[in-house]
């Protein structure tokens, strides 16, 4: 059976730098931040399993966002490399888990803010949230409000997480200035599967650190440099993660859409739109490569087509052989531009939170190159122009935007 102290012993789990400090940090809220890779998910992961076997009887919790994003990214990483299959540890839900049992009475709770209510309905003495850049204050300030030490199973009560560098205005950093939450820093070395004992980088470590070097633009601040980084001038600096990247559920839409932007050298990307009843409009799938041949973008771009019957295909109407080459394929093809201030403006329009609370404009968390070119599209020096950079994404956005809007379906601003 496995056993912990979490003061003196580190359980035979490796733990370096900022996991080993997180192991050992008692406040009442605390998040290590870092950049990807750093093993940050791991070493609390394996505070969390350690707790629950310190503490008989404890009540924990793993949470995310939502429930989905949970079940399929940090569970999986606590049921294939955190618990040990001669555990003990039982669980309940099987593909699902919904929670996990310990022989000594300890259980651990697994949920998303989005559907918190059994995991958050009585008092808990230990919350680790994954991703916590995801979350918004108040839900942060939820979980709190659900481990403040009455569960009385442990001599102290913690709400921690982990977190990839946001946004320099993210409320994480914000609350660690004002002194609320102590911030942990985690880097690469800290993980032993990159750099060994002595510092030296490892095979899976130049792997790893290759794909990391070639990003570009705010994910490479944030991803590799681990900044709290805002691209300057940036043109759609409205655009946030708590409020715009989400998930949604298919069923919610009832019209849907495809956006292109032609390239070659420059990535060829389609993009899988979503319009529900209230005009929202969600980014539900992107296809973002380069070197593809038009082939092989018109085929992928058919079986959306045919996956979710697309009413339209939104061009950029320079690109009139790709638009031929959609036609001829079936595909409901339409070359749009229109001006791109104007663009802009509608997105930027879409990107305000309403009256409802909502923005109009969301887009899914796996889309990570739109999200990347939502964070790093500039306005050029003292110009009402924007860099013609991190743009292929964001065009095609704008195309199907001016399309729509001018097309008369969507409910541009109700509440």
């Amino acid at each position: 059976m496995q056993t912990y102290n979490l003061i003196e012993s580190d359980g035979g789990v490796e733990l370096r730098g900022g996991a080993k400090e997180l192991w050992k940090c008692k406040e009442h809220e605390v998040i290590i931040v870092g950049p990807a890779e750093t093993g940050k998910t791991f070493g609390a992961l394996s505070k969390l399993h350690a707790l629950m076997w310190l503490f008989a009887g404890s009540q924990g919790v793993i949470i995310r966002k939502t429930y989905k994003s949970t079940i399929a990214s940090v569970v999986q990483t606590f049921t294939k490399k955190i618990i040990l299959p001669d555990s003990g540890v039982t669980v309940y839900g099987k593909e699902k888990p919904e929670w996990f049992d310990y022989p000594n009475g300890s259980r651990v709770w697994v949920g998303g803010m989005d559907s918190s209510d059994k995991v958050l309905s009585s008092e808990r003495d230990f919350i680790y949230v994954n991703q916590a850049e995801e979350l918004e204050l108040n839900d942060w300030e939820v979980l709190l409000t659900r481990a403040t030490g009455r569960a009385g199973n442990a001599p102290y009560a913690q709400v921690f997480g982990d977190c990839n560098p946001s946004g320099a205005s993210h409320w994480i950093r914000k609350r660690a200035v004002e002194g609320k939450l102590k911030l942990l820093t985690s880097v690469h070395q800290d993980n032993p599967t990159l750099y060994d004992r002595e510092g030296v980088i490892t095979k899976q470590g130049l792997a790893t650190m290759a794909v990391l070097e070639g990003l570009s633009g705010v994910r490479r601040q944030r991803l590799l440099l681990g900044e709290w980084a805002t691209a300057e001038g940036a043109v759609y600096d409205i655009f946030n993660h708590a409020d715009h990247v989400r998930e949604r559920d298919v069923n919610e839409f009832k019209y849907w859409y495809l956006a292109q932007d032609e390239g070659y050298t420059n990535p060829a990307v389609i993009l899988l739109v979503g319009e529900d009843g209230d005009g929202r409009l969600h980014i539900a799938r992107e296809y973002y490569e380069r070197g593809k041949l038009q082939k092989d973008v018109v085929l992928i771009a058919h079986e959306w087509m045919i996956e979710k019957s697309v009413r339209l295909d939104a061009v950029d109407a320079a690109a009139a052989g790709l638009i031929a080459d959609l036609r001829d394929a079936g595909i409901p093809a339409e070359p749009h531009k229109g001006r791109v201030l104007d663009g802009i403006t509608l997105i930027q329009q879409y990107l305000k939170v309403q009256d409802d609370g909502r923005a109009r404009l969301t887009v899914d968390p796996a889309c990570v190159n739109t999200i990347n070119e939502f964070e790093s599209y500039t306005w050029k020096s003292g110009k009402d122009e924007p860099v013609k950079e991190n743009d292929h994404a964001l065009d095609a956005l704008r195309y199907l935007v001016n399309a729509v809007h001018n097309s008369g379906p969507v409910i541009l601003f109700g509440a």
